[in-house]
């Protein structure tokens, strides 16, 4: 009874990490999501969840999106893991201004990943929020004693620990 109460569709969970409980769909449905690493009791991490678009999700080594029909047919529970609040996962993103933290990982690929690395956003480094623009993008941060400023949806591709003050 308990694993019916805590699930939800994945189209309306929060960032974080959670299981799979069931697929509501047909052989063809369950196949494909089966391909994508998606069955009954996997893991994934929502990276990106808004009330419009694909919701965007990390499961073993991979991130993709899905569309929001499909993923109103795929009910999650969060696992709770990582301590904290349950299923929470931290980005860049979701600091205010004065917190810091550190960088956990960086995802992305290529140039971009490059250009992150570059100027100093590697794992293990200690980020410090200074300000945001008047429009909330782009945001000015410290890193290694340089200040970088980045749009907010770079930022939300560095995954960090727990903001502090």
């Amino acid at each position: 009874m308990d694993r019916i109460i805590n699930s939800i569709p994945l189209s309306s969970a929060t960032s974080g990490t959670y299981r799979v409980v069931s697929l509501a769909g047909g052989k063809g449905f369950v196949r494909k999501l089966s391909s994508m690493g998606l069955y009954p009791n996997a893991a994934l991490t929502i990276v990106t969840s808004s009330v419009v678009g694909p919701v965007r999700v990390w499961v073993k080594g991979t991130q993709f999106g899905i569309g929001r029909g499909m993923a109103s047919r795929i009910i999650v529970q969060p696992t709770g893991e990582g301590g904290g609040k349950p299923g929470k996962l931290y980005t860049l993103r979701d600091y205010r201004e004065g917190q810091r933290g550190k960088i956990l990982e960086i995802r992305g690929e290529g140039k971009f990943k490059k250009r992150l690395i570059e100027m100093g956003f590697v794992k293990g480094a200690e980020v410090f929020v200074e300000k945001y623009a008047p429009l909330r993008d782009p945001i000015e941060f410290v890193v290694k004693g340089y200040h970088v400023g980045l749009r907010r949806d770079e930022a939300e591709k560095i995954i960090m620990t727990e903001p502090n003050q």
